[in-house]
């Protein structure tokens, strides 16, 4: 049987404090697993030899976190929370995270957003049990009606968030295909701020970049992407706006965006239950490049 011809790939963090190229045959699939950190990070996996995998920046650099059963140590760039890869403790097999390739397109995948049949990893022990949310229920009695109360959290449950809003089926969810996006698997819903509350807040790391417009959130410890808080450029920005842009502005700032691969209970493939619209803003300027 012929060889594949072998194609180099160059990936990076969003930040490219770490850079690494690829070279395999074309990829046209991904590998993927239900369990609790796989999910919550959306990785896509690839499985490459270890001499497949050519570090060009930042060796050393990336933040490493263990979940309980310690098979994989996952990696991540501790700037800007990209999840870039994994390392099996017990041969040293190594698991890249596709997301974090330069001009592949994800969403190309064969089919995307279900690459394969995912690998059972949530039935694999110990059994991840996630944190309560240690506040009380933040609807009023009004609300508990017509809003469902969603529990979330970062993987090490250092962080903790709960989320009251419509059932996701009857909300804007939003996946998008920008350099950030793309790279930390954000499906978003957009709540306003009053109706989120956290819990182990001190352990969100914050991540701007380009025209600074957001500010990307992931917990420091585990790396999970949890939400993206919108900034305000100032009046010096905004003064000559019009007041329809100004008036968007002002309904932007009252909320905050949740990845809601991070709420308990909520199965991002399950089509009935989450509607996703998917935004081509790849191509919008400013370009992302890497130098």
């Amino acid at each position: 049987m012929a060889t594949a011809p072998l194609r180099t790939y160059y990936g990076n963090c969003h930040c490219a404090a770490f850079k690494f190229s690829l070279k395999v045959p074309e990829i046209t699939s991904a590998s993927t697993c239900n369990c609790s950190i796989c999910s919550k990070k959306g990785y896509l996996w690839l499985y490459p030899p270890k001499e497949a995998f050519e570090i060009e920046r930042g060796e050393g650099s990336l933040a490493e976190y263990h979940s309980a059963n310690k098979a994989f140590t996952h990696k991540f760039c501790s700037t800007c929370g990209t999840p870039v890869m994994a390392e099996m403790n017990s041969n040293g097999m190594i698991a890249v995270n596709l997301r974090t390739l330069r001009d592949f397109d994800v969403w190309a995948l064969d089919p995307y957003p279900n690459p394969k049949p995912p690998f059972d990893g949530a039935a694999q022990p110990p059994v991840y049990v996630p944190p309560k949310f240690p506040g009380p229920d933040i609807r009023t009695e009004a609300e508990k009606g017509e809003l469902n109360l969603y529990a979330g959290n970062c993987h090490c449950g250092a962080v903790i968030v709960a989320v009251k809003s419509k059932p996701l089926s009857e909300v804007d969810v939003n996946e998008d295909d920008c350099s950030i996006c793309i790279r930390n698997a954000n499906i978003l819903i957009y709540p306003q701020t009053t109706h989120v509350a956290f819990h182990g807040s001190e352990h969100l790391t914050g991540y701007r970049f380009g025209r600074r417009e957001h500010e990307h959130r992931f917990c420091r410890i585990c790396g999970v992407s949890v939400c993206i808080i919108p900034l305000d450029p100032g009046e010096e920005v905004t003064k000559n706006w019009s007041l329809e842009k100004q008036e968007e502005l002002k309904q932007t700032l009252e909320t905050t965006s949740i990845n809601i691969r991070i709420l308990q209970g909520v199965d991002v493939r399950d089509v009935k239950e989450v509607k996703i619209v998917r935004d081509d803003c790849s191509s919008e300027p400013p370009l992302y490049t890497v130098d």
